[in-house]
């Protein structure tokens, strides 16, 4: 009965091991589900929506086998902006029969052509490097597939997010495509399995071993039999031990007592081989159930399941959602400090075309065309660095165009001097802004603006901030704010005012009507520019005894005031004012002359009748609500030589 015992257990540790193992290898179902996509070859682009992808259970994984493969994802928004234009697929997953089905979509007409006109088409271009996306993957990218055309991209997509795949863009969607479903390896009945198997194989072991030293017992003399397995242990031992007789001694070495330590040692032995046996099942058993605790997916796990329900959904919001994440800001502004800093180096305006447009390129454009004439100009814009200073105001929209506001830290140029020196309309050098330049390089104010979803975002305004300043309390970057309308009421003045409002103070100095509405007890600004250095130039003239006359002239540039809601009831206003300081011989002898900066950028050289150059500067103004009770204040100034002409 005791070895019908011990072979029932053996024989059940024997299948409850099998099928432990069986959970990990044979009975677990295959690790991967695939199912091949059929593209449209006219197709350039496939779309895929991360619902489509929740379908199918497990880590999903998009594998494209192209040497211009791509595969991109972002909000389900911005991918399908971006595709609008563009004939494309739209990829949906058949659970039945296990594939991808694929549907044409014809591209979107915006415009109506006129009559008897054909519809153009806009070219495809390549998806590499929008700043739409949230990740972007490609087989250039290092690690990207197994191979050198194959991509592989584990895709786990958050609500409302899709997935576009791709090749250059002029290319069609690459053929073999599929769709792989990674599976969960949780098998959680195969450590209970592998541990109750090692407990009967123990169990098992053990009464085998007491079947067989049952047996051993009736065998031989009954005289002396004592201790545990002693029938086991006599199975081990010398024959003549087995029978109880004494060892012979040997009187050489020592009589009795040198025998009978020689028995004891013998004792020992045997004692110590029977314990390494009887520890080889015992041990056996606690190495199968160590293994099988090393992984939380050999256990069933019998805590409170986590499901959807228990979180409470999010409460929809009347408010449009912010369109870009920290990740994509960060790295616009990466990309714009790259574009920057190259086209900086080389003083290559066309380096700049795919990230700065409007007063922020003619900026740079004027000032590269100076240094490459002048390499010894002192005025050198700083440089702009992807080093973000924590405050941003993010237009919350759907729709395009979409203006984002970001400050950055920036670096001195090379061979930037504290104070820059500009030409005189006399051929002398003067100190035109010492107090706003410092001998630390400025933070600088970006406003972007991405116009299109096919266009990415564009520098329009690169601002100066003073030192010094405190900015308004921004809106919770997780909520936006709002793009203000320039004709907004709400204000102490409408956006769309303020620059010319400006412009009038400029022109025409502290006590003109225009500037009670401006805090401007200690603008360096109007200490600088404007009428009062108009006037110095005119008193300086006059000093030398010529006959030129010196005025100024402002007004609002061509470039639209961009204003941004603040979280605390006002505005930040980014606008641009044109100063023409001009000089008139007058009919006099005495004329202004042509030369430095205003010949490398204009081209005129020597004496002209009249010259007038056109400083450009880009504002910010922090512009309260009409409740406040305050003035508008100027936060930022960037100022250049923008323009020459006589």
């Amino acid at each position: 009965m005791r070895y019908v015992l011990a072979i029932a257990a053996l024989v059940i540790s024997g299948v409850l091991l099998l099928l432990g193992i069986g959970q990990r290898t044979f009975l677990a179902g295959p690790s991967e589900i695939s199912f091949p996509v059929e593209t449209n070859s006219e197709a350039g682009y496939a779309l895929i929506d991360g619902t489509e992808l929740a379908k199918v259970p497990g880590q999903a994984n998009i594998v494209v086998r192209s040497e211009q493969a791509f595969v991109a994802t972002g909000q389900t928004r911005d991918v399908e902006g971006w595709l609008e234009p563009y004939l494309h697929a739209e990829l949906t997953v058949d659970k039945q029969q296990q594939r991808l089905l694929s549907a044409l979509i014809a591209p979107a007409v915006v415009d109506a052509p006129e009559a008897g006109a054909e519809a153009e088409t806009p070219q495809p271009r390549d998806p590499r490097g929008s700043d739409l996306w949230l990740e972007e993957r490609s087989v250039d990218d290092e690690g990207a597939g197994a191979d050198a055309s194959t991509l592989r991209v584990p895709v786990s997509l958050g609500a409302d997010q899709s997935v576009l795949i791709a090749s250059n863009g002029e290319d069609p969607v690459p053929t073999d495509v599929s769709l792989v479903w990674a599976q969960d390896p949780n098998t959680p009945w195969a450590g209970p399995l592998l541990a109750a198997g090692g407990l009967f194989a123990l169990a098992g072991a053990v009464m085998y071993l007491l079947a067989v030293d049952h047996n051993r017992r009736g065998l031989g003399p009954r005289r002396g039999r004592r201790g545990p397995l002693q029938g086991i242990r006599n199975a081990f031992s010398k024959p003549g031990a087995a029978r109880g007789t004494a060892a012979p001694v040997d009187g050489a070495d020592g009589g009795s007592g040198a025998s009978g330590g020689g028995s004891a040692s013998m004792r020992a032995d045997r004692r110590t081989r029977l314990r390494r046996r009887l520890a080889i099942p015992a041990l056996g058993a606690v190495a199968v159930i160590g293994l099988t605790g090393c992984s939380p997916s050999y256990w069933p796990q019998f805590g409170p399941e986590t499901t959807q329900e228990e979180t409470p959904a999010p409460t929809p919001s009347s408010a449009a959602p912010v369109p870009v994440t920290d990740g994509q800001l960060s790295r616009i502004v990466q990309r714009i400090s790259n574009v920057a800093n190259e086209a900086d180096d080389a003083l290559n305006v066309d380096l700049l075309g795919d990230r700065f447009v409007g007063d922020a390129l003619a900026q740079r454009t004027a000032n590269y065309t100076i240094r490459a004439t002048m390499p010894d100009y002192s005025v050198i814009p700083p440089r702009i660095t992807d080093d973000e200073l924590d405050y941003e105001l993010v237009q919350s929209t759907e729709s395009w165009p979409r203006t984002l506001f970001v400050t950055v830290a920036s670096t001195r140029g090379v061979d930037d001097p504290e104070d820059p020196v500009v030409e005189d309309a006399d051929g002398e050098g003067s100190e035109s802004e010492p107090t706003e330049t410092a001998a630390a390089s400025p933070s600088l104010a970006l406003v972007l603006t991405q116009e299109t979803p096919q266009d990415n975002y564009h520098v329009s305004r690169v601002i100066a901030l003073r030192g010094g300043i405190s900015m308004p309390q921004a809106a919770p970057a997780e909520e936006g704010t709002a793009l203000l309308a320039n004709d907004i009421e709400s204000l102490v003045l409408p956006p769309g005012d303020v620059g010319a409002q400006f412009a009038a103070v400029l022109q025409g100095g502290p006590d003109v009507p225009e500037a009670e509405a401006f805090d401007i007890a200690e603008d360096t600004l109007l200490q600088n520019y404007g009428k009062t250095l108009a006037e110095q130039a005119q008193v300086q003239s006059d000093g030398k005894g010529q006959t030129m006359v010196y005025s100024v002239a402002a007004r609002q540039g061509d470039e639209a005031p961009v204003a941004l809601s603040t979280g605390v009831g006002g505005a930040l206003v980014a606008t641009t004012v044109i100063e023409e300081q001009i000089v008139d011989a007058a009919g006099g002898r005495y004329k202004p002359q042509a030369n430095g900066a205003v010949t490398a950028l204009s081209g005129l050289t020597g004496e002209q009748e009249r010259l007038v150059q056109e400083v450009a500067h880009q504002l910010l103004f922090y512009v309260p609500s009409k409740t406040d009770g305050s003035k508008i204040q100027l936060l930022g100034v960037t100022s250049e030589l923008v323009g020459v002409r006589n």
